[in-house]
């Protein structure tokens, strides 16, 4: 597996025109320091494992396994069916790093508004804690992505979309549900 760790992310393209304000953001280093972190874990366990050796490709429904850990980061190996998604939620405080291994998976971004972009075999896609998405496999194939939180990924916050805003479901703890 070949994959290029860019230095950022690559800007969605629009999915839908919803009205909002987009406030910038400041990246602190804490936040820099994370998604290095992040970047290295992913790269480290990429050059030392074979994250596909043991994926069935067969399972009906969206699987998530903690595979590892590295650079203070958390590893984990996800299977996405054709049609299966996240929802939309965020990673808590963790900041994070993925790579599409096999198929391609779709990722809605809230800014305020959703985004889309697409991301294919060997994309990877960075973000820091305060990014929100949906990751959704539109395609007829199983995905496979490899994904690094770090620190350690220890809440996600759920949400719905409801009249083009995003509102809180609920917020769920390491140990809970994952």
């Amino acid at each position: 597996m070949t994959a290029t760790f860019p230095t950022s992310h690559p800007t969605p393209h629009p999915a839908s025109p919803a009205p909002a304000v987009r406030l910038p953001r400041r990246v602190s280093s804490s936040t820099a320091d994370r998604r290095q972190a992040a970047r290295t874990a992913l790269a480290e366990h990429l050059a030392t494992h074979d994250p596909l050796a043991h994926v069935d490709l067969t399972v009906p429904e969206r699987t998530w396994a903690r595979v590892g850990t590295g650079a203070g980061a958390d590893i984990w190996l996800i299977t996405w069916p054709a049609g299966s998604s996240t929802g939309w939620h965020d990673h808590g405080s963790a900041s994070g790093s993925f790579v599409v291994l096999t198929g391609s998976l779709t990722e809605y971004v809230w800014t305020g508004v959703a985004t889309a972009g697409t991301l294919g075999a060997s994309s990877v896609r960075e973000f820091d804690g305060s990014h929100i998405h949906d990751v959704v496999n539109h395609g007829t194939e199983t995905a496979v992505s490899l994904h690094a939180y770090a620190p350690g990924l220890a809440a996600m916050t759920r949400y719905e979309l409801v009249r083009g805003r995003l509102q809180v479901t609920s917020v769920e703890q390491r140990g809970e549900s994952w």
